[in-house]
Protein backbone atom coordinates (compact mmCIF):
# COMPACT_ATOMS: atom_id res chain seq x y z
CA UNK A 1 0.00 0.00 0.00
CA UNK A 2 1.18 3.41 -0.92
CA UNK A 3 0.63 4.83 2.96
CA UNK A 4 2.88 2.17 4.32
CA UNK A 5 5.47 2.20 1.43
CA UNK A 6 6.09 6.28 1.39
CA UNK A 7 5.95 6.53 5.46
CA UNK A 8 7.87 3.82 6.28
CA UNK A 9 10.49 4.86 3.95
CA UNK A 10 10.31 8.44 5.67
CA UNK A 11 10.41 7.20 9.40
CA UNK A 12 13.52 4.61 8.54
CA UNK A 13 15.49 7.24 6.33
CA UNK A 14 15.17 9.79 9.18
CA UNK A 15 17.36 7.54 11.30
CA UNK A 16 20.26 8.00 9.60
CA UNK A 17 20.47 4.85 7.87
CA UNK A 18 21.04 2.47 10.82
CA UNK A 19 23.28 -0.02 8.68
CA UNK A 20 25.67 2.59 8.06
CA UNK A 21 23.82 3.99 5.43
CA UNK A 22 26.01 7.72 4.81
CA UNK A 23 29.27 5.50 5.01
CA UNK A 24 27.98 3.25 2.26
CA UNK A 25 26.82 6.50 -0.03
CA UNK A 26 30.39 7.79 0.17
CA UNK A 27 32.21 4.51 -0.42
CA UNK A 28 29.61 3.53 -3.73
CA UNK A 29 30.27 7.24 -4.82
CA UNK A 30 34.05 6.48 -4.54
CA UNK A 31 33.79 2.79 -6.68
CA UNK A 32 31.33 3.81 -9.17
CA UNK A 33 33.34 3.40 -12.50
CA UNK A 34 32.71 7.06 -14.75
CA UNK A 35 31.29 4.59 -17.50
CA UNK A 36 29.91 1.31 -16.95
CA UNK A 37 28.56 -0.86 -19.57
CA UNK A 38 24.93 -0.69 -19.71
CA UNK A 39 22.85 -4.23 -20.76
CA UNK A 40 20.83 -4.43 -24.10
CA UNK A 41 17.17 -3.05 -23.45
CA UNK A 42 14.35 -5.06 -25.11
CA UNK A 43 12.99 -3.39 -28.10
CA UNK A 44 10.43 -1.27 -27.69
CA UNK A 45 7.41 -0.10 -29.99
CA UNK A 46 7.01 3.35 -31.74
CA UNK A 47 5.92 5.73 -29.11
CA UNK A 48 2.55 5.82 -31.59
CA UNK A 49 2.05 2.28 -31.33
CA UNK A 50 2.15 2.55 -27.55
CA UNK A 51 -1.16 1.78 -25.45
CA UNK A 52 -3.55 4.70 -23.80
CA UNK A 53 -2.06 4.91 -20.68
CA UNK A 54 -5.88 5.67 -19.08
CA UNK A 55 -6.98 2.34 -20.53
CA UNK A 56 -4.05 0.74 -18.89
CA UNK A 57 -4.75 2.36 -15.75
CA UNK A 58 -7.98 1.28 -15.96
CA UNK A 59 -7.50 -2.26 -16.29
CA UNK A 60 -5.62 -2.37 -13.68
CA UNK A 61 -8.67 -0.89 -11.54
CA UNK A 62 -10.59 -4.03 -12.54
CA UNK A 63 -8.58 -6.53 -12.53
CA UNK A 64 -7.96 -5.28 -8.24
CA UNK A 65 -11.72 -5.63 -7.69
CA UNK A 66 -13.22 -3.00 -10.16
CA UNK A 67 -13.29 1.16 -9.09
CA UNK A 68 -17.23 -0.03 -7.14
CA UNK A 69 -15.51 -2.23 -4.78
CA UNK A 70 -12.46 0.15 -4.17
CA UNK A 71 -15.11 3.37 -3.15
CA UNK A 72 -16.34 1.12 -0.60
CA UNK A 73 -13.53 0.82 1.30
CA UNK A 74 -14.07 4.08 3.50
CA UNK A 75 -11.34 2.65 6.73
CA UNK A 76 -8.85 0.11 7.26
CA UNK A 77 -6.38 -1.82 10.09
CA UNK A 78 -3.45 -2.98 9.01
CA UNK A 79 -0.46 -5.29 10.77
CA UNK A 80 2.45 -5.87 9.05
CA UNK A 81 6.12 -7.26 9.64
CA UNK A 82 8.95 -4.55 8.83
CA UNK A 83 12.22 -5.73 7.64
CA UNK A 84 15.65 -4.25 6.78
CA UNK A 85 16.98 -6.87 4.68
CA UNK A 86 20.98 -7.43 5.56
CA UNK A 87 20.90 -5.42 8.66
CA UNK A 88 19.62 -7.87 11.04
CA UNK A 89 16.93 -5.74 11.82
CA UNK A 90 13.21 -6.37 11.79
CA UNK A 91 10.20 -4.96 13.60
CA UNK A 92 6.53 -4.12 13.52
CA UNK A 93 4.16 -1.88 12.39
CA UNK A 94 0.63 -1.39 12.33
CA UNK A 95 -1.59 1.28 10.32
CA UNK A 96 -5.05 3.00 11.21
CA UNK A 97 -6.96 4.83 8.59
CA UNK A 98 -9.84 6.73 8.05
CA UNK A 99 -10.62 8.65 4.21
CA UNK A 100 -7.43 10.46 3.71
CA UNK A 101 -6.24 10.11 7.45
CA UNK A 102 -4.21 8.07 8.93
CA UNK A 103 -1.87 7.26 11.72
CA UNK A 104 1.07 4.84 11.41
CA UNK A 105 3.60 3.18 13.99
CA UNK A 106 7.03 1.49 13.40
CA UNK A 107 8.79 -0.35 15.90
CA UNK A 108 12.21 -1.55 15.92
CA UNK A 109 13.91 -3.37 18.13
CA UNK A 110 17.16 -0.60 19.58
CA UNK A 111 15.77 1.81 17.45
CA UNK A 112 12.52 2.47 19.04
CA UNK A 113 8.90 3.59 18.19
CA UNK A 114 8.66 5.48 14.52
CA UNK A 115 5.18 7.63 14.12
CA UNK A 116 3.97 9.36 11.38
CA UNK A 117 0.11 10.37 10.39
CA UNK A 118 -2.00 13.22 8.60
CA UNK A 119 -5.41 14.48 9.14
CA UNK A 120 -7.18 17.64 6.88
CA UNK A 121 -4.01 17.37 4.52
CA UNK A 122 -1.07 18.09 7.57
CA UNK A 123 1.32 15.21 7.74
CA UNK A 124 4.14 14.40 9.99
CA UNK A 125 6.68 12.15 11.00
CA UNK A 126 8.18 11.71 14.70
CA UNK A 127 11.08 9.51 15.16
CA UNK A 128 13.86 8.80 17.91
CA UNK A 129 16.65 10.69 16.14
CA UNK A 130 14.67 13.67 14.65
CA UNK A 131 11.74 13.87 16.70
CA UNK A 132 8.22 15.46 15.41
CA UNK A 133 8.30 16.74 11.87
CA UNK A 134 5.75 18.10 9.85
CA UNK A 135 6.35 17.25 6.01
CA UNK A 136 6.44 20.36 3.52
CA UNK A 137 6.68 20.72 -0.24
CA UNK A 138 7.38 17.73 -2.42
CA UNK A 139 8.07 15.51 0.60
CA UNK A 140 4.48 16.39 1.61
CA UNK A 141 2.92 16.02 -1.57
CA UNK A 142 4.64 12.22 -2.13
CA UNK A 143 3.33 11.70 1.22
CA UNK A 144 0.06 12.68 0.59
CA UNK A 145 -0.08 10.15 -2.26
CA UNK A 146 0.16 7.38 -0.06
CA UNK A 147 -3.33 8.58 1.58
CA UNK A 148 -4.64 6.08 -1.58
CA UNK A 149 -4.88 2.67 -1.49
CA UNK A 150 -4.87 1.73 -5.39
CA UNK A 151 -2.92 4.89 -7.29
CA UNK A 152 -4.27 3.14 -10.69
CA UNK A 153 -8.06 4.27 -9.21
CA UNK A 154 -6.86 7.42 -7.79
CA UNK A 155 -3.94 8.97 -9.79
CA UNK A 156 -6.10 12.29 -11.06
CA UNK A 157 -6.08 12.78 -7.20
CA UNK A 158 -2.44 13.43 -7.08
CA UNK A 159 -1.80 13.86 -11.27
CA UNK A 160 -1.96 15.58 -13.80
CA UNK A 161 -0.64 13.50 -16.66
CA UNK A 162 -0.31 9.66 -17.22
CA UNK A 163 1.67 8.61 -20.13
CA UNK A 164 2.91 5.02 -21.18
CA UNK A 165 6.49 5.25 -21.80
CA UNK A 166 7.37 1.86 -22.49
CA UNK A 167 6.14 -1.50 -23.68
CA UNK A 168 8.79 -4.78 -23.47
CA UNK A 169 8.55 -8.41 -23.58
CA UNK A 170 10.61 -9.98 -20.93
CA UNK A 171 11.14 -14.03 -20.57
CA UNK A 172 7.98 -14.34 -22.65
CA UNK A 173 6.16 -11.82 -20.44
CA UNK A 174 5.02 -8.40 -21.38
CA UNK A 175 5.45 -5.30 -19.32
CA UNK A 176 4.14 -1.34 -19.74
CA UNK A 177 5.02 1.33 -17.96
CA UNK A 178 2.65 4.51 -17.27
CA UNK A 179 4.67 7.27 -15.60
CA UNK A 180 2.61 9.87 -13.45
CA UNK A 181 3.60 13.45 -13.51
CA UNK A 182 2.22 15.83 -11.34
CA UNK A 183 3.34 19.16 -12.90
CA UNK A 184 2.80 21.45 -9.23
CA UNK A 185 5.07 19.44 -7.30
CA UNK A 186 7.26 17.80 -10.25
CA UNK A 187 6.53 14.75 -8.57
CA UNK A 188 6.68 11.42 -10.53
CA UNK A 189 5.76 8.20 -10.31
CA UNK A 190 6.54 4.96 -12.63
CA UNK A 191 4.32 1.49 -12.46
CA UNK A 192 5.34 -1.26 -14.34
CA UNK A 193 2.35 -3.04 -14.99
CA UNK A 194 2.20 -7.22 -16.28
CA UNK A 195 0.05 -6.97 -19.17
CA UNK A 196 -0.43 -10.47 -18.16
CA UNK A 197 -3.05 -10.33 -15.34
CA UNK A 198 -2.66 -6.37 -15.28
CA UNK A 199 -1.15 -5.87 -12.06
CA UNK A 200 1.22 -3.70 -10.99
CA UNK A 201 4.64 -5.12 -10.42
CA UNK A 202 7.07 -2.38 -9.44
CA UNK A 203 6.97 1.18 -9.03
CA UNK A 204 9.90 3.77 -9.26
CA UNK A 205 10.13 6.80 -7.55
CA UNK A 206 11.76 9.54 -5.99
CA UNK A 207 11.71 9.85 -1.99
CA UNK A 208 12.27 13.49 -0.61
CA UNK A 209 13.02 13.88 3.27
CA UNK A 210 15.40 15.59 5.05
CA UNK A 211 18.02 13.64 4.28
CA UNK A 212 17.69 14.69 0.36
CA UNK A 213 16.42 12.95 -2.62
CA UNK A 214 16.18 8.57 -2.30
CA UNK A 215 15.62 6.90 -5.26
CA UNK A 216 13.22 3.98 -4.98
CA UNK A 217 12.45 0.70 -6.54
CA UNK A 218 9.58 -1.08 -5.55
CA UNK A 219 8.43 -4.38 -5.91
CA UNK A 220 4.70 -5.84 -5.57
CA UNK A 221 4.16 -9.51 -4.70
CA UNK A 222 2.01 -12.30 -3.13
CA UNK A 223 -0.97 -10.37 -4.06
CA UNK A 224 -4.46 -11.58 -2.53
CA UNK A 225 -7.86 -10.91 -2.17
CA UNK A 226 -9.46 -9.09 0.68
CA UNK A 227 -13.20 -8.22 0.86
CA UNK A 228 -13.37 -8.85 -2.99
CA UNK A 229 -10.20 -6.49 -3.72
CA UNK A 230 -6.68 -7.16 -4.39
CA UNK A 231 -3.79 -6.21 -2.43
CA UNK A 232 -0.36 -6.87 -2.29
CA UNK A 233 0.70 -8.16 0.80
CA UNK A 234 4.54 -8.30 -0.16
CA UNK A 235 6.64 -5.22 -0.89
CA UNK A 236 10.15 -4.69 -0.99
CA UNK A 237 11.49 -1.01 -1.23
CA UNK A 238 15.35 -1.07 -2.83
CA UNK A 239 16.90 2.38 -2.04
CA UNK A 240 20.45 1.12 -3.92
CA UNK A 241 21.87 0.67 -0.45
CA UNK A 242 19.50 -0.66 2.22
CA UNK A 243 15.81 -2.30 1.17
CA UNK A 244 13.25 -2.31 3.47
CA UNK A 245 10.89 -5.52 3.27
CA UNK A 246 7.30 -5.10 4.69
CA UNK A 247 5.08 -8.04 4.93
CA UNK A 248 1.15 -7.42 5.75
CA UNK A 249 0.10 -9.86 8.91
CA UNK A 250 -3.24 -8.49 9.59
CA UNK A 251 -6.22 -6.23 6.81
CA UNK A 252 -9.31 -5.20 7.96
CA UNK A 253 -11.38 -3.31 6.03
CA UNK A 254 -13.99 -0.78 6.64
CA UNK A 255 -12.91 -1.36 10.43
CA UNK A 256 -13.28 1.07 13.18
CA UNK A 257 -10.50 3.15 13.78
CA UNK A 258 -9.04 5.73 17.06
CA UNK A 259 -9.56 8.97 14.41
CA UNK A 260 -7.66 10.71 17.57
CA UNK A 261 -3.83 9.28 16.42
CA UNK A 262 -4.35 11.49 13.25
CA UNK A 263 -3.00 14.80 14.33
CA UNK A 264 -0.16 16.16 14.56
CA UNK A 265 0.83 15.60 18.26
CA UNK A 266 0.49 18.36 20.70
CA UNK A 267 -1.99 20.07 18.11
CA UNK A 268 -4.96 19.07 19.38
CA UNK A 269 -6.60 18.61 23.17
CA UNK A 270 -6.97 14.96 24.62
CA UNK A 271 -9.98 13.56 23.80
CA UNK A 272 -11.28 13.30 27.67
CA UNK A 273 -10.23 17.24 27.88
CA UNK A 274 -13.43 19.06 29.56
CA UNK A 275 -14.47 22.21 28.01
CA UNK A 276 -14.47 24.99 30.30
CA UNK A 277 -17.25 26.01 32.11
CA UNK A 278 -19.10 29.20 30.86
CA UNK A 279 -18.81 32.32 32.92
CA UNK A 280 -21.95 33.66 34.43
CA UNK A 281 -23.13 37.00 35.32
CA UNK A 282 -22.59 37.28 38.54
CA UNK A 283 -25.29 40.56 38.73
CA UNK A 284 -28.68 39.95 38.49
Amino acid sequence: MRRLQVLCLTALMALGGCDGGEAKKAEATKATPATEAKPAEAATPAANALPDAAELLAKVVEASGGAAKLDEIKSFYQEMQVEILGAGISGAGKTWSKGDDFYLEITLPGVGVSTGGGKAGKLWTLDPIQGLRELTGKEAAMAEMGTSLNIAHDWKRFFDKAETTKVEEVAGKKFAEVTLTASKSGNTVTLRIDLGDNRVVTQRLKQFSSMGEIPVEVTLSDYRQQDGVWFAFEQVADMKLQKLKTTTTKLELNAPVDETKFAVPGSEPPADAKAPEAKTDAKK
